[in-house]
């Protein structure tokens, strides 16, 4: 793995955190200071794991405990036998709302691309939506009305720039049709209410080609 999948996003407009992928503890001690503390570190592989769980990433890292955090990714990455190009040292994006958007082939379909409730309540809710790529702008913004907790969307005090989401559905529609996307992952995707700098910012992506 390397910074490919983040340029790749970024080719087609998508806002995305800065990262680089450290191949020893005083690379990884190089970008940080680049990026600025604290950072998040994880596990630089393309194999679809739950690097949460295997204790595969590492947030709100410091410059007095960088080396711990590498040197401890690496030895979990070890011990689960995980094929891995090093560790990923990430910008510490601000908190939001988590979703998710995710492509994948349908041997009935073809393409089909999916957005619903994101992070670490992705397979507990199991509140998405499905549209068969190439969408436009009205699948989009119905893609976010069907979801059942769509109210999260427009809640008193937290508004969330549903035009901006719906231009990401269409981002990532793009760039798949344009790059011969397998399978995909951008989880999580970070939404921030509207009048926040970003509208959303993608944390973490997996491409398969």
């Amino acid at each position: 793995m390397n910074t490919i999948p983040f340029s790749l996003l970024e080719k087609y407009g998508i806002n995305i955190v800065s990262s680089e992928v450290a191949k020893d503890v005083d690379e990884a001690k190089a970008i940080a200071k680049k990026i600025g503390y604290p950072v998040v570190l994880k596990i630089a592989t393309e194999q679809p794991i739950h690097k949460t769980e295997l204790g595969l990433v590492k947030i709100g890292i410091d410059a007095n405990n960088i080396e711990r955090a590498f040197k401890d990714i690496i030895a979990s990455a070890k011990e689960a036998k995980i094929q891995y190009d090093g560790v990923l040292v990430q910008e510490m994006a601000e908190p939001g709302l988590e979703v998710i958007i995710g492509v994948k082939q349908d041997a009935q379909f073809g393409t089909v691309i999916m957005f619903g409730i994101g992070g670490i309540y992705t397979e507990v809710l199991r509140d998405f939506s499905l549209r068969i790529c190439p969408i436009n702008e009205m699948d989009a913004i119905e893609m976010l009305e069907e979801l059942k907790s769509k109210q999260i969307f427009s809640a008193r005090g937290r508004r969330y720039n549903k035009s901006a989401i719906a231009n990401l559905l269409l981002a990532v529609n793009d760039l798949t049709m344009k790059e011969n996307i397998q399978e995909m992952d951008l989880n999580p995707v970070i939404l921030y209410p509207q009048n926040s700098k970003n509208d959303y910012v993608v944390v973490d992506v997996r491409i398969v080609k």
